[in-house]
């Protein structure tokens, strides 16, 4: 026969259980049966209540998991009945935020234990925030086994502080998933491509874009999530880009290169890796060096401006400004003319510009410029003293 667990044996499975929760909203049935056997409280909730919204955005019960008003039971769309709101929440049943997370308990009858069973069955507030309100609720003497107030009472003193700081925790996971949600979202709806891949070509994130790209072009592919491409020439093209990138960017120097592809279709598609450096850099086992690979969109005609190039290609004002003039047909003299400059400074300039961008010729990054999204002039700060090109030719 096999032995019966221990009551700390089932405790240190419930505390596993509660922060395992916290990372992973499925597993919160299971810490919840847990927790109602471990107490000998019967019908354990879960609540996540949106303040402004006047709902439940999550409702959790040994029988699982509910996200939606239309599949969440009647019980939980409205607040425990001891309160009408959140705020009504009264403080002798709140959960304290410190770090040293203590209950603050309703007084109790003399000779009482350490918590009122009474005040889990109204509702104990474990987060609350000026937009959610995190509650948990249980009613006294629920289990198979009888268990006298008094212990249970400490043993719910001894768990609830883990329920507290995990709601903690399993906000801030909700909000920083929310805002990388967002922040995704946003990537797929650009025009072009982007890919976060590390020095071994592992991608790590591929925008909608990127996606299509590799899909309809025989000359790359994802494999296992590995960046391959063909012939082995541009396989060693990206690895080099990628390899000055990630290391030039994390020791602080300008690496971002460039590239043009023809894909399989014979489409150009222009390709810039750059270092992607966070502005509040983890050092660790788990921070691995990454670059930033954006594919350009031949149909793509939005509007690009100086401060795009200079952060792609660390191109000055300057130096954006006669490239964006190269690749609108201008001719050298010309833009000496509408930029105030010698000839002799514009191409030096221009030399700049070619090293920077990884281009031979102007004819080079004229092309790449182009199969960039569009240029305006204005927003790029172009003299504005300028004389339209089209009222010289007169």
């Amino acid at each position: 026969m096999g032995e019966h667990p221990s009551a700390d044996d089932v405790f240190h499975r419930l505390v596993d259980s509660i922060y395992e929760s916290a990372m992973d909203v499925a597993a919160m049935p299971e810490a919840l049966d847990l927790f109602s056997r471990y107490t000998c409280t019967g019908s354990p909730r879960y609540l996540i209540w949106d303040k402004l919204a006047g709902h439940a955005r999550l409702g959790v019960t040994p029988n699982g998991c509910y996200t939606s008003l239309g599949t969440m039971p009647d019980s939980m769309r409205a607040l425990p009945g001891h309160f009408a709101t959140a705020d009504a929440v009264p403080a002798s049943v709140a959960m304290a935020s410190g770090p040293d997370t203590q209950l603050l308990t309703r007084p109790v009858a003399a000779g009482g234990g350490l918590y009122d069973c009474m005040g889990l069955a109204r509702g104990v507030r474990l987060f609350d925030t000026s937009e959610v309100c995190v509650l948990m609720s249980a009613t006294p003497g629920g289990g198979d086994d009888f268990m006298p107030a008094d212990h249970r009472e400490r043993r719910l003193a001894q768990v609830m502080p883990h329920w507290a700081r995990a709601a903690r925790m399993q906000h801030r996971n909700f909000e920083l998933s929310g805002l990388a949600s967002l922040g995704l979202a946003g990537l797929d709806t650009l025009d072009f491509g982007v890919m976060v891949l590390q020095a071994d070509m592992r991608v790590r994130y591929a925008n909608s874009w990127a996606e299509s790209l590799v899909q309809a072009d025989a000359n790359l592919a994802l494999d296992n999530g590995v960046l391959r491409a063909r012939p082995e020439t541009l396989q060693g093209v990206l690895r080099d880009l990628l390899q000055a990138a990630v290391h030039g960017g994390r020791n602080g120097g300008a690496a971002a290169g460039s590239w043009m592809h023809i894909t399989s279709g014979g489409q150009p598609v222009p390709i810039i890796v750059m270092p992607l450096v966070s502005r509040q850099p983890v050092e660790g086992p788990w921070q691995l060096p990454a670059a930033m690979m954006l594919l350009g969109n031949s149909e793509s005609r939005s509007v690009l401006d100086a401060a795009v190039l200079t952060s792609l290609f660390g191109l000055s004002k300057k130096e954006s400004i006669i490239a964006i003039r190269l690749a609108a047909g201008e001719t050298l003299n010309e833009i000496a003319e509408r930029e105030f400059l010698s000839p002799h400074t514009v191409r030096v300039h221009i030399r700049d510009t070619l090293r920077k961008t990884g281009t031979h010729r102007q004819s080079e990054l004229v092309r790449l410029l182009h199969l960039l999204p569009g240029v305006d002039l204005e927003r790029a700060g172009a003299s504005s003293t300028a004389r339209p090109r089209a009222a010289r030719l007169r």
